[in-house]
Parts: structure tokens; sequence; C-alpha cells
């Protein structure tokens, strides 16, 4: 079941890729597993999937990425099979995930530091803060790479530069917490960008992004988890990679937020 895709970056190797993760149903209990690489914009339509599909690959272990949770997809056998609804109050979703959450995001990197995991899934304390910080541009070389593909695939929309990172300030339940600052690479929040960068003036683009990353998506009738991962080439460096955000009142404490 598909919980993360990230916005597309591009790559010398691959040209585009998105880190693609969820959870895996095909054993005794679900685990985190993380597929690599996933050039999604570049499949064919009918490979394309959505967040919370259920989808059958064949898979390898993967040769260059050592995370436990990493395997290599043979993108050809790929097939969607299902899509888990948010009409039945996110239950579904959450049957697979609720196994999987962790206490915070520092016992996560205490996990790591013992055994490797990069991926997890946890609810802050408290979400403090949200902003956004002006994104490194593109190097020449990347811009060279996104004309490449453009030139190969010109049915296909370019990519766009997003020049804003997402970021979040939350605090864990950890007593010994002293606070996190991280970006979000979510694909649904580039994506939000440039439909609010059509949609509304450059003079309101920023305030709308906050409205929604957070007003909308962290009102009290949602239970806000973060879904987090690792960098290959620097294990103990996490990323939020997207949001969970059932229903409050299918648990029993609706996360705390402050807005400023």
């Amino acid at each position: 079941m598909i919980t993360v895709k990230t916005y597309p970056e591009l790559s010398k190797k691959y040209r585009e890729t998105s880190c693609v993760a969820g959870v895996r149903l095909d054993q005794d209990a679900p685990q985190h597993v993380r597929i690599f690489p996933v050039p999604y914009r570049l499949m064919e339509h009918d490979s394309q999937f959505k967040k919370y599909a259920v989808i059958e690959v064949d898979v390898r272990r993967h040769d260059a990425d050592r995370r436990p949770e990493s395997l290599r997809p043979n993108l050809n056998t790929l097939k969607v099979v299902d899509h888990l609804p948010s009409s039945d109050g996110w239950r579904r979703r959450l049957e697979h995930i609720q196994p999987l959450i962790d206490p915070s995001l520092c016992a996560i990197k205490r996990a790591q530091e013992r055994n490797g995991t990069s991926l997890g899934v946890f609810r802050p304390a408290e979400i403090s803060d949200f902003r956004l910080k002006p994104a490194d541009p593109w190097t020449d070389a990347q811009i060279g790479i996104a004309n490449q593909v453009d030139v190969i695939d010109q049915d296909r929309a370019p990519l766009e530069w997003v020049p804003y990172e997402f970021r979040y300030r939350f605090r864990c339940s950890d007593k010994e917490c002293t606070g996190h600052d991280m970006a979000l690479k979510d694909w649904e929040a580039g994506q939000s960008y440039r439909n609010f960068e059509r949609r509304y003036p450059a003079t309101q683009l920023q305030a709308k992004l906050r409205e929604r990353w957070f007003g909308t998506m962290l009102d009290a009738k949602r239970a806000v988890h973060f879904f987090v991962g690792n960098i290959a080439a620097h294990p103990k460096t996490f990323m939020l990679l997207g949001l969970f955000y059932p229903p409050a009142e299918v648990l029993t404490e609706p996360v705390q937020t402050s807005l400023f």
C-alpha cells in the first residue's frame, strides 16, 4: 500500500526519480518498504498509482542502497490492484499503518542507530510552526537534465522547479526532545505550489499555502502523523516524506497545534 510519493528530483542516472514508500502487505505483519528508483512521471499511465493504492510488483534487494527497507522494483511487472478510500474514516488505511506507528521521531532515530531503520511514522506531540523557505535553485547540470527529459518525453509537461521548501517545526512526545525543524518532500506539497501559483496572485501565494498546510491540514478534527525517511548517503538525516491524517475520532487523542 503506497503511503509516500515525493516530488520528483532530477537524476543524472535516472533522469527523474521519486521516493516511493509504503506498507508491505505480503508478510505476516505489515512492514515498511521503499522501492527505488521510480521515475513516476515517466512511467506508462496504467502503471501510475496514487497514495493508498495497493500495487503488486516484482522486487529484489537493492545493490546500491543498503537500507533494510529498500528494494529495487521491476516496473514492467507493476500492477495497481486496489485503492483504499478515505470514505470509511480511513479505517482500512489505518489498519495497516497503526501497527507501525512509532512513539516519536526521537525513537525512530534511536532505532536507526541500533539497526539501520530508515523509515517510520509517528504522531508529533505538538506542531508549532510552518514556514516557506527559499529553495536552492537548480544547477546548470540539473537544468540540462530537465531539458533532456523534455526532448525525450515531449508529450509530458516539463518538471517545474518549486522555489520553496515546506518546513514544519514540531516537538516529539519524548521527554528529552528539544524539538525538530524539518522539510516536507511530499509530492502533494510541490503540486499545491504549482496549482496555487496559477490560481492566486503572487501577493497572496505564500499566505494561501500556509493556510493550506498549517491551517486546513492541521485541523483539530484530524490526527496528524508524519511519515519520515532518511537519506542513504547520510543515514542520520531524516526528512518528512508525507502526512497521514485520519479523522481524530478514530484515535483517542487529537494532535495539539499552535496557530500563529
